[in-house]
């Protein structure tokens, strides 16, 4: 008997005509070549806030997918994983756009969580109908919860969900220019709160071992939906290189990542040019519980040896309330700068989305600034399928920096 998703399914694909196709000229705005070696910020405030009209800076980082998709070479590979991809006026886009590409001869496979409350389903219907669902095939686009959607409730490898939020390009054309191996990674799902309520980011860049790591991840996602759950499944790429993934979930018992890269933080330091100088910590994020509880406890013990340790915050139940206790403590006379944030402006709401964090200052046994970005909130190990991109280099860190001044200084006004 056909499973009560699987009819809701079928009826959206007969109807996809008359219901989900969008006008030809929905996308003629989105121009020009995408960034590749750097980031991309959304602004959620930067416009009129109605839906169906976003600004460029609030559609900046789905019109850079846009850009990516639109740029994949015939016969190239599109390896694309989202959490949420609901219908809206940039990420029916992004839909269109990988339909469009696989029209033109490129292999696009494609892995959505699938969303208890439905929201994928439209898309997922319409994607559907142009890749299949044949894993076997050049293109498709799967679920994690095999065999039905309806009766299974798990990640593709993690305990509960599919979290990830990444797009490998094998080959692209920019500017008469063939771009390999490239990968995107953002913080950003793709439906109109991403435009209009919440900050979010996307670092795309070329490294041929990390891009093979993120095609690794989403082969283990797609053949771990037929396997039982394995929580114990954390693996990194290679360290001393700029770019660095990490693969999630991770059995909370091996350790937390995000703790052991704080121990090994310096507070006080001198610069090439022989000045002391002071570490600085900064960070934006989404949600944090007390399973984590040992990153609040390392960004504290920070704050009192005197590093700089600055936190905003989404201020609202996902940044649990024993956590923010944690983190207003006092250690050596010293506390940790907090900015909640959660504002009204145009009769909406806006908060940070982002899964940041910065260091500036003594590391391990360099003074390089590194940037931490990418789908993982500060939430139990085991129970999402996650990537993490860590990113060296002041001409990265220099660009987030100014972000999380603007989002902090805009939250606090």
């Amino acid at each position: 008997m056909m499973s009560k998703r699987a009819a809701v399914l079928a009826a959206l694909c007969l109807a996809l005509p008359l219901t989900l196709s969008l006008p030809s000229s929905a996308s003629a705005d989105v121009t020009g070549p995408p960034v590749i070696g750097g980031p991309v910020f959304n602004d959620p405030v930067a416009g009129s806030g109605v839906p169906g009209t976003p600004s460029a800076a609030q559609s900046a980082v789905m019109d850079q997918l846009i850009r990516l998709i639109r740029a994949a070479r015939p016969g190239s590979d599109i390896r694309f994983v989202m959490f949420e991809f609901g219908e809206g006026q940039r990420s029916s886009e992004v839909a269109d756009a990988l339909i469009d590409a696989h029209a033109r001869g490129v292999r696009v496979k494609a892995i959505l969580d699938s969303t208890d409350d439905g929201k994928n389903d439209s898309v997922l219907a319409r994607l559907g109908a142009a890749l299949g669902s044949a894993e076997g095939a050049a293109s498709f686009v799967v679920q994690c919860e095999y065999p039905d959607p309806a009766a299974v409730d798990r990640g593709c490898i993690a305990r509960n969900y599919l979290h990830s939020k990444f797009a490998t390009f094998s080959e692209l054309q920019v500017g008469g220019v063939t771009r390999a191996d490239v990968v995107f990674q953002t913080s950003s799902n793709l439906s109109d709160w991403y435009l209009y309520n919440s900050y979010n980011d996307a670092y795309t860049f070329q490294d041929a071992v990390v891009h093979d790591a993120y095609v690794r991840y989403f082969d283990d996602l797609r053949a771990g939906r037929h396997r039982p759950v394995n929580p114990d499944y954390f693996w990194t790429t290679p360290t001393g290189t700029k770019h660095r993934g990490h693969f999630l979930p991770r059995d909370s018992a091996t350790g937390d990542h995000i703790a052991n890269v704080l121990k090994l933080v310096e507070c006080s330091y001198r610069d090439t040019d022989g000045v002391t100088r002071q570490t600085d910590v900064r960070l934006v994020l989404t949600a944090f519980n007390w399973s984590r509880v040992e990153i609040a406890r390392e960004l504290l013990r920070l704050r009192g040896e005197n590093c700089w340790v600055d936190v905003v915050y989404n201020d609202g139940s996902a940044v649990t309330t024993a956590i923010r206790e944690e983190l207003a403590k006092t250690v050596n006379g010293r506390r940790i700068q907090l900015t909640p944030c959660r504002f009204t402006v145009g009769g909406r709401s806006v908060v940070p989305h982002a899964k940041l964090m910065m260091i500036d200052g003594f590391y391990d046994d360099d003074i390089t600034p590194r940037v931490y970005t990418g789908s993982a909130n500060f939430t139990t190990l085991e129970n999402a399928d996650d990537s993490l991109l860590r990113i060296s280099g002041r001409d990265v860190h220099t660009p987030y920096l100014s972000w999380f001044y603007k989002i902090r200084d805009t939250c606090r006004a």
